[in-house]
């Protein structure tokens, strides 16, 4: 589910498909020459699960649900990013200078419960970006400018967009997992997530099989 969230449109909501693409797991290693982040993640992958998973999807538009983004009460806490320090992605060369970046790729590790993402970007970037670990579309309404380094740190869960008893409000079960994601971004970010619907797009999988051997 993770991979076809990344090579199909990120936070755009997926509807069908069996159960153990939810639980099975799976590693990928690819290289390939001068090829961006943007573009192995994207069309790479997406000829990947293709070929190997057998993978037929469609989109289809509809109402979904989402996320809106405002700022918090307080104000938001964002850090402007150093000048120069991000590139867009197709702007990059084969190598980044020093210091440099590119600008809406995350960078995420995942501790224990807890998932740690470290992205220097706008504020849409942002929102696309936490979109894939909600599950849902993330609409801007902050009114925010601007290039920020921006590093958010929730625990990790299966029901955290909201379906169960992870959702808004809801404290940690582990003692060393972090707060969810709709109190991190507040307490962190300044920033405040909350439930609403909008017209999006909707992927949906007509057909999946387990992949074939290496």
């Amino acid at each position: 589910m993770d991979l076809i969230r990344t090579a199909y449109g990120e936070s755009v909501p997926i509807s069908g498909g069996p159960a153990w693409i939810k639980s099975d797991r799976y590693r990928i290693e690819a290289k390939a020459e001068g090829a961006n982040p943007r573009v192995m993640g994207g069309p790479m992958l997406q000829a990947l699960l293709e070929e190997r998973f057998q993978l037929k999807i469609h989109r289809d538009s509809r109402e979904v649900a989402a996320f809106s983004l405002t700022v918090a009460k307080g104000g938001f806490k964002l850090r402007p990013a150093k000048e120069g320090s991000c590139v867009a992605p197709g702007d990059i060369g084969e190598h980044l200078t020093p210091g440099q970046k590119p600008c809406g790729i995350p960078m995420t590790r995942v501790k224990g419960p807890n998932m740690t993402t470290e992205i220097q970007g706008s504020v849409d970037q942002f929102c696309k970006v936490i979109g894939v670990s909600l599950g849902r579309p993330v609409i801007n309404k902050t009114g925010i400018a601007g290039l920020f380094d921006l590093r958010l740190e929730f625990a990790l869960d299966e029901a955290i967009a909201g379906a169960g008893p992870r959702g808004p409000g809801a404290a940690p079960v582990d003692e060393s997992a972090a707060p969810s994601i709709f109190i991190a971004i507040q307490q962190q970010l300044g920033l405040k997530l909350e439930p609403t619907k909008a017209p999006g797009e909707l992927l949906v999988i007509d057909h999946v099989e387990r992949p074939s051997e290496n």
